[in-house]
């Protein structure tokens, strides 16, 4: 009988899941990142998001325990951002936080959020402390893990924005003053 070889995975790794490696496909010519140009023009738009002012950012994900309405799981999201956010303003009063965040299903039929949140003396604040905050929030919050943030973080979160699953890409946060230039978009719709 052959014996099955079980790779382990050390629980005090820190690495993002957008870090793990893929396989390359030949792109259409001006692409960067996808093949399709929704997904092309969000991961754009984050990774220009990612370059403006000298904001700290965070790549956070949030996964509920059981089902949870898509309404309610964004309502959850926005308390804690604002919770977030106040924390932000006691520190330093001319702070403003901004989000992009987008919806996964998994198999299981659970939400689970990724999320880009930026704001200037947001690496001050303790991660952990924020990931402890997202899961004493309510009952069915599950987990939270929060990593600093990086340009592959671009990707990772356009990912999940196809038509397939809805192509929602959520904003939330102060803008204001942040207008996106022409240039994001791939120009083959």
């Amino acid at each position: 009988m052959d014996k099955l070889h079980y790779s382990t995975v050390s629980k005090k790794s820190v690495t993002p899941p957008f870090n793990q490696p893929s396989l390359r496909v030949a792109l259409p010519p001006g692409h960067t990142y996808f093949s399709d140009c929704l997904r092309e023009n969000n991961a754009r738009f984050i990774a220009w998001s990612l370059t403006r002012g000298d904001a700290d950012s965070w790549f956070s994900t949030f996964t509920f325990k059981d089902y949870q309405r898509e309404f309610g799981a964004m309502l959850l999201f926005n308390k804690w951002a604002g919770h977030l956010s106040q924390a932000l303003n006691f520190n330093n009063r001319s702070a403003r936080l901004r989000w992009i965040t987008v919806k996964e299903w998994q198999k299981r039929d659970v939400i689970h959020l990724h999320s880009l949140i930026q704001g200037k003396g947001l690496g001050s604040l303790s991660r952990k402390r924020w990931e402890y905050r997202w899961e004493s929030l309510g009952r069915n919050t599950g987990f939270c893990r929060i990593y600093d943030a990086d340009r592959k973080a671009a990707p990772y979160l356009a990912k999940y924005t196809s038509k397939a699953l809805g192509g929602d890409i959520n904003v939330g946060g102060y803008w204001r003053g942040l207008e996106a230039p022409a240039s994001i978009t791939c120009g083959h719709s």
